[in-house]
C-alpha cells in the first residue's frame, strides 16, 4: 500500500539554542537520531493545532506556531506500506515550562529533550535529510532572516 502523509516540524530557538529531541534506541528505523519536535497531521485536525499537539506530546511545552520556513519530502518503507511524507518546517515559539515527554504516545519513542547550541547542531547524528535543513536554518537565523511568532 502507498500513502502520502503531511507532517510538520517545529523550529524553536531560545538563547541561541534549538529545541531538539533524540529518538530512543528502540525507534525504528532511526534509533538514537536527533530531530526537532513535530509529526503527522491527523485526519480532520487543524494545521496549527496539529503542531501544537505534537510539540506538547513530545516536549511538554506549549507553543505558538509561526510561518512555514522550509519544505521537504522523504520516503519511508515499513513492511507492506510505502509512505511519501511532505514535511513543513515552521518557526515557532514556546512558553517556559518544564520539559517532559510524559505526554508522548508509545509511537514517539523519545529518549532525550534538549536545548542544543546552534553551533553544535550539525555535530549531532541527525535524522536522514535533516542536515540540509539545519544548515539553511542556522545560516538564516544568524542573519536575522527568520520571523518567529511573538509570545504574548
Amino acid at each position: 500500500m502507498k500513502q502520502i502523509f503531511f507532517a510538520q516540524k517545529a523550529l524553536i530557538v531560545k538563547d541561541n539554542r534549538l529545541l531538539m529531541i533524540r529518538k530512543s534506541k528502540d525507534e525504528h528505523p532511526n534509533p538514537l537520531k536527533w530531530d526537532v519536535p513535530g509529526g503527522r497531521i491527523e485526519y480532520g485536525e487543524e494545521i496549527n493545532d496539529s503542531l501544537v499537539r505534537e510539540i506538547y506530546e513530545e516536549t511538554g511545552l506549549r507553543a505558538i506556531i509561526g510561518r512555514p520556513y522550509y519544505l521537504r519530502q522523504w520516503f519511508i518503507a515499513r513492511e507492506s506500506l510505502e509512505m511519501q511524507v511532505i514535511g513543513v518546517y515552521r518557526a515557532c515559539a514556546c512558553y517556559d515550562a518544564i520539559m517532559t515527554n510524559a505526554n508522548s504516545t508509545e509511537t514517539e519513542q523519545i529518549e532525550l529533550i534538549e536545548w542544543i547550541p546552534l553551533d553544535k547542531v550539525l555535530e549531532l547524528d541527525l535524522m536522514p535529510g535533516m542536515a540540509e535543513v539545519m544548515k539553511e536554518f542556522i545560516k538564516d537565523f544568524k542573519i536575522g532572516k527568520l520571523e518567529f511568532p511573538i509570545l504574548s
